[in-house]
């Protein structure tokens, strides 16, 4: 965390049928093309450079990369994707691009650019340095892609992506940044539901609920995704929710309340307040006494 930002903390990733698969031994560059960015192949054997093995920062789609030592690396070294050799190098090369062009808007959006971020991460993150990606069979071509602190997932077969392929990956890749700034070690996400997709609908410019139908949906209720109604407009309410507090405050004092939050979970000052097993009241008086 910066010193100033310090100061201001303590005042206030098509399947290619017939191509090749990827084998752990290839070494060769890929230049730009076919619309994807430049980068080379690796085996984490021979360079040493592991998929992140801390199940407290990995998810279940996450999860899927650990003994996977295949990785694609861009050309920038910001973006590495890991996986099977049985994927299509198509599918590492997508993902990879994905998240290489994305990633910058993505922080703007919490008024920060890419060393700003590398050093606001939580020293506790794997490679703090670079986004990790991984192909996981674990994620539903209907869901397509997630995040966890350490890692970005996506379905591994590229030609199932869907059409809003971007505001999908811009969408997760607003949650991988929320959980490196507001996270230190805890197990789990410390911010509520509705706040951090809300956040995260902002950030990846989704469509957000009319003024006049503010209320259609209370959100402040649902601090953990099981609270939440099955109804599929809720998340447009959460992004009306958040985009009152930006407005507000901010979008950088927003991102600070992020680093609030990873401080307190460094110095161990939730004390129980920041539970997800709070009640949707406690989430809401704990959110508005910030301000």
């Amino acid at each position: 965390m910066t010193t100033s930002k310090a100061t201001l903390v303590l005042s206030v990733l098509v399947l290619a049928l017939t191509g090749c698969k990827v084998t752990s031994s290839d070494s060769l560059h890929y230049p730009d093309s076919d619309g994807f960015v430049s980068g080379l192949f690796y085996d984490a054997r021979d360079t040493g450079r592991h998929y992140p093995t801390s199940s407290w920062a990995l998810g279940r789609d996450t999860e899927a990369c650990r003994n996977e030592p295949l990785y694609f690396e861009t050309h920038s070294g910001r973006v590495r994707v890991y996986g099977s050799p049985a994927y299509s190098e198509t599918s590492f090369r997508a993902a990879a691009s994905e998240i290489e062009r994305r990633v910058d808007g993505v922080l703007s959006r919490f008024q920060l650019r890419w060393p700003d971020f590398v050093e606001d991460r939580s020293a506790a993150a794997p490679y703090p340095r670079q986004v990790i990606g991984c192909l996981s069979p674990e994620v539903p071509h209907t869901e397509f892609v997630s995040a966890s602190m350490a890692a970005v997932a996506f379905h591994p077969y590229y030609g199932q992506w869907p059409h809003e392929t971007g505001q999908f990956v811009a969408h997760e890749l607003a949650h991988f940044v929320q959980e490196n700034l507001s996270r230190y070690d805890a197990g789990y996400s410390l911010l509520p539901y509705w706040f951090a997709e809300g956040q995260a609908v902002v950030a990846a410019g989704e469509s957000v609920a009319p003024v006049y139908q503010h209320y259609d949906y209370d959100p402040l209720w649902d601090v953990t995704a099981a609270d939440a109604a099955n109804t599929p407009y809720r998340f447009e309410h959460y992004g009306l929710a958040y985009r009152y507090l930006e407005k507000a405050n901010g979008a950088l004092v927003m991102t600070v309340l992020l680093e609030m939050v990873q401080l307190l979970d460094w110095d161990g000052g939730f004390y129980g307040e920041f539970s997800t097993e709070s009640p949707g009241p406690l989430w809401k008086r704990s959110i508005l006494q910030v301000w």
